[in-house]
C-alpha cells in the first residue's frame, strides 16, 4: 500500500526471519488462552494533512498519538515531557523513492532513469533532510529488513553510485544539448522533434510530508545542475491517485509499505496488473519478468520462490528501474502521557505468553493510565481519504482505519511473522490438499470459520459471506484486494455448511495461503443490496437498518456514523468474537440463599456494574431455576443497580440457579451470567393420616411478550377414604400484560403450598380472562 510520511505500526520489532514452509497438513487453531478485545472505547480519525497542525494538536493534548519526523523530536520532548516516545524499525517499508511510469515520455527512456539514479546521494538525503540521520539507508529495490529475500547484488549504490558526470553521459546517448526558449541550457529529444526535455515530478505538499518535499527539491536541484529540467508539482493524495491510475503521471515521490507481503512482487510488476485498479502502477511489461514472477508465485516451497525473486530484482534494477529507493523508515511515535506505557511496549498477542512489543495488537491492548477500560484514542489521517472500501483502499492510513472494522482473518505472530499457527480472528481451521474435481487435478483449500461470529448488525457470519466476497469482488469485479492468480485458477467455490467453504484451484502458489486465509471477507447481505457495491460503504447508510452504516464489519471496532470528509469515529464492538472478557456487565454482588425449606418463598438480589465500574441501572435480569422443577423469572430494578425477584416456594431437591444479565451498549448489548447451586430441603410434614403423595406435572404460564414461567405446584394429596383429588390447573392467558404487572401476579402467590390457585387468582385480579380446566 502507498505510504505517506506518517509511519505505520509495524508488525513487529524483531528482524525478519527466513520463511519456513507451512506445509499442507490441516491445522486446528482452536481457542487461544487470551482474548484481545479493545481496551479503549473509541478511536477518532480526523483528517489532519498539515504536519505542523498535527504537531500542534499533539502538544495541545488533542491527539493521543503522533508519528513525528526527527527534526521535531527535540521539540516534542521539550513541549510534551510527559509523552512516551518509541522508536522502531518499520518492517516492510521503503520511503521517499522516486517512482516512474516507464511508458511515459521522457522517463520512458532507461537512460533517463539511470541518469537520475546516479544523482541519488542517500547519505546526504538522510543526513541533511528533516530525517536528521534517523533512517535505514535503502539502496535495494525492496527494504533491507526483508533480509534474505533481498538480492544484494542488485544494489543501486553499486550499479549507480552518485556521479553527475556519468548521468550527463547517459543523457547524451539519447538527447542533444540545446538552449531552451528561456535561453538556458537544456537537453532536447530529437525523436520528439527537438522537444525540450522536462520531467514533472508529483509530490504531496511540504505541509503534508516535509521529507518527501525536501527530496523533491533535492532532485530538482541536482538535475538542473546537469541541464535536466525538473518541475515539482504539489498534489493531494486524491490527485496523485487519479494521475497514477490514468497513466498521466511521469514521476512521483512516495513510499510503499509491504509489511511481510513479499509475494506482492508478483502483483507489482506483472503485466496482467496493468489494468484499472491494478497493482502495476509503473507499467512494467516484460515477458521475462512475467515468466519469472509466475515461477516465483507458483512455487510450493518459499525457498524455491526466493531464487526467482532474486532474478526478478536483478532485471528490474539493472534493466528497468521502476523506482529509485531512498530509505527505510525508523518510526518515531509519541504517545500521550495519559496512555499507560506498558500497554504500548509490553502488550501481548495470542498465542504468545510473553510480551511482543509494538505490533498489530497495539490497537487492542492500549489503554489509559487512570482506568482499566474506556477512553477516547485520537489518531489521525495524513492524506485525503480516497475510500474506506475494504476491496479498493491503497493508502496505508486508510488501511489502519479499515482493519479496525475488517481485521485480517488471521494475524501473523509478532515473534515470527511466517510461523504457524497464526493468531485466529475469523478462521478456525484451514488446509490444502491435492485432489480430483470433476475428473481434473485440483487443489482444495478448506476454510472453516469460527461458529458464532456476528456482523455488527447482528447477522451471523457464514461461509456464504466468504464465497460471495471472492466471487463478487474477485472473479466478477477484479478489485485490487481480491483479484489475483488464485482467481485466474479458480475452478469452483463450494459452501459445505454454515462455517465451511471449499475453494478449488487448478494450481496454487505459496502466497495463496496468505491471500485466502487473511484478506477480510465482506457481508453478503449488505453489499448485495447496495446499488453500487464499489462505492465507499462508510459514506452509505445500511440498506435495511436505520442509523447504521453500510460499513458493517466483524472487528473490534465499528463505524459510529457515516464518515465525513475530514472525520470518522470508531466505537468498540461489544459483539466482537474476541471481546475482552471484562468488557461486560458485571455482578458486583449476588444475594442468593444456599438452602431454603421446601415451599418457602425467598428473594434473589443482585447488584450490577457496567464495564467501567458504574452501577448498571438499565439492565435486564432473568433468573432461571433448574432442578425438580423449572422456573424462569424476571428481576426488577429497585434502584442503584440493584435487581430483585421473589421466588415462590420450590419442591425439595437440588437446583442450578442461572442469573443472566444483559445491558444495552450503544446499538449493541453485552451479557453475563452467574451460576449457583441451591438446595431446597423438605418442609415439615403434617400429622400422618395415611395419605399417598403424588407429584403433579409443572404448569407453564405463558404471557405474550413475557418470558414463559414454569411452576410446579405442591403435591396433590389423596386420602384412602373419602378419595379427593386436587387437580393441577392449566392456565391460558388470552391477553397481554407488561412484565412488571405479570410478575406482581406471581408475587401474590406468597404461600404456594397453601393454595396453588393463588397464582390463577392473582392473574384474574389483573383483569385477564382465564380458563381453568380440571381433570
Amino acid at each position: 500500500m502507498r505510504y505517506a510520511m506518517a509511519g505505520l505500526v509495524a508488525l513487529s520489532l524483531v528482524a525478519l526471519l527466513v520463511l519456513s514452509s507451512t506445509g499442507v497438513v490441516a491445522r486446528e487453531l482452536g481457542e487461544y488462552w487470551y482474548r484481545y478485545g479493545p481496551y479503549i472505547d473509541r478511536i477518532t480519525f480526523p483528517v489532519m494533512k498539515d504536519y505542523t497542525m498535527r504537531v500542534l494538536a499533539f502538544e495541545a493534548g488533542e491527539l493521543s498519538m503522533i508519528f513525528i519526523i526527527p527534526v521535531h523530536l527535540d521539540r516534542i520532548r521539550a513541549n510534551r515531557p510527559d509523552a512516551h516516545i518509541v522508536l522502531y524499525a518499520a518492517l516492510g517499508t521503503t520511503a521517499g523513492g522516486l517512482h516512474f511510469n516507464i511508458q511515459s515520455w521522457p522517463v520512458k527512456y532507461l537512460e533517463v532513469r539511470q541518469a537520475l539514479a546516479h544523482l541519488w546521494n542517500r547519505d546526504k538525503i538522510i543526513a541533511e533532510s528533516p530525517l536528521r540521520g534517523i533512517a535505514i539507508k535503502c539502496s535495494t529495490l525492496f527494504p533491507p529488513t526483508w533480509g534474505v529475500w533481498v538480492n544484494w547484488e542488485a544494489d543501486y549504490e553499486k550499479l549507480y553510485p552518485y556521479d553527475p558526470e556519468r548521468a550527463k553521459e547517459l543523457l547524451a546517448r539519447i538527447f542533444v544539448p540545446c538552449t531552451g526558449p528561456d535561453g538556458r541550457p537544456a537537453w532536447c529529444d530529437p525523436r520528439e522533434g527537438g522537444r525540450v526535455v522536462e520531467i514533472e515530478i508529483l509530490s504531496l505538499p511540504e505541509a503534508v510530508t516535509p521529507v518527501y518535499w525536501w527530496i523533491a527539491m533535492y532532485i530538482k536541484e541536482e538535475a538542473e545542475k546537469i541541464g535536466l529540467r525538473v518541475t515539482i508539482r504539489p498534489v493531494s493524495s486524491r490527485e496523485l491517485d487519479a494521475a497514477i491510475s490514468a497513466g498521466t503521471a511521469q514521476a512521483w515521490i512516495i513510499g510503499w509499505g509491504f509489511s511481510r507481503w513479499i509475494h506482492l512482487m508478483a502483483y507489482l510488476f506483472h503485466s496482467r496488473e496493468i489494468r484499472p485498479g491494478g497493482w502495476n502502477e509503473w507499467r512494467v511489461n516484460d515477458s521475462r519478468v512475467d515468466a519469472l514472477l509466475d515461477k516465483f508465485y507458483y512455487a510450493k516451497d518459499p525457498k524455491e520462490a526466493m531464487q526467482y525473486g532474486w532474478q526478478v530484482q536483478e532485471i528490474l534494477v539493472k534493466e528497468i528501474i521502476p523506482w529509485i529507493p531512498t530509505y527505510g523508515v525508523v518510526s518515531i511515535v509519541a504517545f500521550d502521557g495519559a496512555i499507560d506505557k506498558e500497554s504500548i511496549i509490553m502488550n501481548y498477542a495470542p498465542p504468545l505468553k510473553d510480551p511482543v512489543g509494538i505490533s498489530e495488537f497495539i490497537w487492542h491492548v492500549i489503554r489509559f493510565k487512570d482506568r482499566k477500560l474506556g477512553g477516547v484514542f485520537r489518531y489521525y489521517h495524513t492524506v485525503d481519504i480516497t475510500t474506506y472500501h475494504p476491496a479498493l483502499w491503497i493508502w496505508a492510513t486508510e488501511g489502519e482505519a479499515i482493519r479496525r472494522v475488517f481485521p485480517w482473518l488471521m494475524v501473523p505472530r509478532p515473534d515470527d511473522i511466517f510461523a504457524e499457527p497464526r493468531a485466529p480472528i475469523v478462521i478456525r481451521y484451514w488446509s490444502v490438499v491435492e485432489t480430483t474435481y470433476n475428473g481434473q487435478k485440483a487443489y482444495k483449500f478448506t476454510i472453516t470459520l469460527f461458529d458464532g461470529i456476528r456482523w455488527q448488525d447482528g447477522v451471523e457470519m457464514t461461509a456464504e459471506d466468504y464465497a460471495y466476497t471472492y466471487l463478487k469482488f474477485g472473479k466478477e469485479l477484479r478489485t485490487r484486494w481480491y483479484y489475483g492468480p488464485y482467481i485466474l485458477n479458480l475452478v469452483d467455490v463450494v459452501v459445505v455448511n454454515k462455517t465451511t467453504v471449499e475453494v478449488y484451484l487448478k494450481d496454487y502458489g505459496w502466497a495463496d495461503v496468505y491471500w485466502l486465509t487473511e484478506v477480510p471477507i465482506l457481508p453478503k447481505h449488505v453489499f448485495e443490496k447496495l446499488p453500487n457495491p464499489l462505492e465507499d460503504p462508510s459514506t452509505l447508510p445500511h440498506p435495511t437498518i436505520p442509523g447504521l452504516t453500510a460499513m458493517v464489519g466483524y472487528g473490534p471496532y465499528a463505524l459510529a456514523r457515516l464518515r465525513e470528509v475530514a472525520y470518522s469515529e470508531l466505537v468498540w464492538n461489544p459483539w466482537y468474537f474476541w471481546r475482552h472478557p471484562e468488557r461486560t456487565v458485571k455482578f458486583a454482588a449476588v444475594d442468593l440463599p444456599a438452602t431454603v425449606g421446601e415451599g418457602t418463598p425467598f428473594r434473589v438480589r443482585v447488584t450490577l456494574e457496567d464495564y467501567l465500574g458504574a452501577r448498571a441501572t438499565n439492565a435486564t435480569v432473568m433468573v432461571k431455576m433448574s432442578g425438580p422443577m423449572t422456573l424462569t423469572l424476571a428481576a426488577t430494578h429497585v434502584g442503584g443497580g440493584v435487581y430483585e425477584v421473589a421466588v415462590p416456594g420450590l419442591r425439595a431437591g437440588t437446583y442450578t440457579v442461572e442469573i443472566r444479565a444483559e445491558q444495552p451498549i450503544m446499538r449493541w448489548s453485552v451479557d453475563n451470567k452467574v451460576v449457583r447451586t441451591l438446595t431446597v430441603g423438605a418442609a415439615p410434614a403434617p400429622a400422618p393420616v395415611g395419605p399417598t403423595i403424588e407429584r403433579p406435572p409443572a404448569v407453564r404460564v405463558e404471557i405474550p411478550g413475557v418470558p414463559p414461567v414454569e411452576i410446579v405446584p405442591p403435591p396433590a394429596i389423596a386420602f384412602a377414604a373419602p378419595k379427593v383429588e386436587v387437580a393441577t390447573p392449566r392456565i391460558d392467558i388470552a391477553s397481554t400484560e407488561p412484565v412488571g404487572r405479570a410478575m406482581e401476579a406471581v408475587k401474590a402467590a406468597t404461600v404456594p403450598t397453601a393454595s396453588y390457585a393463588a397464582v390463577a387468582l392473582g392473574v384474574v385480579a389483573l383483569g385477564v380472562a382465564v380458563a381453568v380446566r380440571r381433570r
